[in-house]
């Protein structure tokens, strides 16, 4: 999409502030804001920033990383006195003692962890903090209840949340008023296409991501031994977070690879892989599974399968089909006969396959300029708000 139409309802983001408004951005502890070894928060929170048409204005703090991202200005901390607190409060305490004897920033953004942005808020109330959700909150420390999530609400400037989805997550029997629940908005997860023009596609079905039961890898891995036995012609490629020939036996992964052995030399396990290889896979695959069984918040997985023009096969959980309606086929009780059926559907009827990589190739509205617009106009409000106040 060119950038003029990403921006074309920009008209209110941070770019239009002035003076220019400094944001911090905290992130979870665990993550590593790096090229290496950066988790699915760390990747949006770097896209945020450089698909941002004021990059300048942020900065992002985490865990020390040996080679942190460039271009994205990032402070590397030590939690303080995580023996007493834990990582993330003592990471909270970290940035805290950044603060002192410096210019207080316009907006600090508290990534996916909750108690932090409460912690934060209740150390140094004047500050202006916004919660940014990743994961579904009822089940994160700090906000599974609906009075944590109401004190949430009510000392956030804004809570921006990665799929509609997740809102609707949070807002999850909060009996507010409209005023209180218009503060949680949705800056939904995007991705840059990397190619210019479609590619022709390979006979390959792929997955990428983390070997853990929620994905569904085991059920779409005795799927797709049974169907491509009836098309030789057919290879699958899992790329995931571990190495399979280091299972052990039992493990989640040990069963994945024993469901795809009756493919022999025609699945290939590969472990993490580069981010660069695994871009030349999601070009090449001409279908790319994302069979999740959980209520995912809205993966980057299948939005990459959409801007890499390749057929999606996924599922009817979570803010999935917030992208996947209408561009891909969606199971929508995933077990390994539905995901059979749906593979033999993608297989078996080029047509049919030829059509979903032209439909997300021709529709793919979900860039990472789109995701940070989104997210700077939210910024923007929360700023003006507190402006206004004289805060």
């Amino acid at each position: 999409m060119p950038p003029s139409e990403d921006h074309a309802e920009d008209n209110g983001a941070l770019h239009s502030l002035e003076p220019s408004p400094a944001i911090d951005i905290l992130l979870p502890s665990k993550e590593q804001f790096g090229p290496a070894n950066a988790g699915a928060v760390s990747t949006v929170v770097h896209d945020l920033v450089t698909a941002s048409r004021t990059p300048d204005c942020f900065h992002v703090y985490g865990a020390p990383v040996d080679r942190p991202f460039e271009q994205v200005t990032f402070t590397g901390m030590a939690p303080r006195h995580a023996w007493l607190h834990g990582k993330n409060i003592g990471l909270a305490n970290a940035y805290l003692h950044q603060l002192r004897g410096r210019p207080l920033p316009d907006l600090v953004e508290v990534h996916s962890r909750c108690q932090v942005a409460s912690h934060i808020k209740a150390k140094r109330p004047e500050l202006n903090v916004a919660l940014y959700l990743h994961n579904d909150p009822r089940d994160m420390k700090g906000s599974r209840t609906t009075a944590e999530r109401k004190r949430l609400l009510h000392d956030m400037s804004a809570v921006i949340c990665v799929s509609d989805y997740i809102r609707g997550c949070f807002l999850d029997g909060l009996d507010v008023p409209a005023s209180l629940a218009s503060k949680v908005l949705t800056a939904r997860n995007g991705v840059d296409r990397w190619l210019a023009a479609p590619v022709t596609k390979t006979p390959m079905v792929l997955f990428v991501g983390r070997m853990v039961p929620e994905k569904g890898i085991l059920e779409f891995s005795q799927a797709l031994a049974e169907v491509l036995q009836d098309y030789p012609e057919w290879s699958v490629v899992i790329v995931g977070a571990r190495q399979f020939e280091t299972s052990k036996p039992g493990s989640y992964e040990n069963r994945v690879a024993e469901a795809l052995a009756p493919l022999g030399a025609r699945a290939s396990l590969t472990g993490f892989l580069p981010l660069d290889t695994v871009k030349g896979l999601q070009q090449e695959a001409a279908i790319i599974g994302c069979p999740s069984i959980w209520q995912e918040p809205l993966g980057k997985t299948g939005l990459e399968a959409l801007a890499a023009g390749s057929a999606l096969l996924t599922t009817r959980r979570g803010g999935i089909p917030e992208v996947a309606e209408g561009r891909a086929h969606i199971v929508d009780e995933p077990s390994p006969e539905a995901f059979g059926d749906a593979l033999k559907k993608l297989i078996g009827d080029d047509d049919y396959r030829a059509g979903l990589q032209q439909t997300a190739w021709d529709d793919f509205p979900f860039t990472a300029t789109a995701m940070a617009n989104a997210a700077d106009r939210i910024r923007s409000e929360a700023i003006k708000g507190t402006r206004s106040l004289g805060k």
